[in-house]
């Protein structure tokens, strides 16, 4: 009888003993999975501040005519795009989705050096016919994203009141 119960205990003290490597080790996961995690959130923090400063910086290029109007909102736009899904839908950013939807069909890079010299004309007649028909409001609304220090999708708003 004596020897059951001992067999009883050393069985509970070999099953507990092993829940607590399961626990210790089931802990350490969690801890290694949250630190994957932090330095997930981290890295796309990093990306999307990136993006935002290129955003910026088109912008900037777009409103000093460095950059036609037609190759910035082909870049703002897909930039919007990383940064937030719903971008497209914004008021503000809407018309850099336009005009990059408006202009997508137009060749670039190789494709683009393939055309003949009329292709390239007509398109480039295409494109100018764009950009006078939206050039006003990407200008404006690349303003209102410098001026207005306009808060970019994933970002914070500026604060509205001066707090010392």
């Amino acid at each position: 009888m004596v020897f059951v119960v001992l067999l009883a205990v050393f069985i509970v003290l070999v099953l507990g003993g092993y829940a607590l490597h399961l626990r210790r080790k089931l802990q350490r996961l969690d801890a290694e999975r949250e630190k994957a995690r932090l330095a997930f959130e981290q890295q796309l923090q990093e990306k999307t501040a990136e993006r935002r400063k290129g955003i910026t910086i088109l912008a900037k290029s777009l409103v000093a005519e460095e950059l036609s109007v037609t190759e910035a909102c082909l870049r703002i736009s897909w930039l919007l795009a990383q940064i937030d899904t719903e971008a497209r839908e914004s008021e503000n950013f809407s018309v850099f989705f336009q005009v990059a939807d408006a202009t997508a069909h137009i060749p670039i890079l190789e494709a683009w050096k393939a055309l003949t010299r009329e292709q390239r004309k007509a398109f480039d007649l295409e494109r100018l016919e764009i950009e006078k028909a939206f050039g006003d409001f990407v200008l404006a609304a690349a303003k209102k994203l410098l001026d207005d220090d306009l808060v970019l999708p994933g970002g914070t708003p500026p604060d509205l009141f001066y707090s010392a």
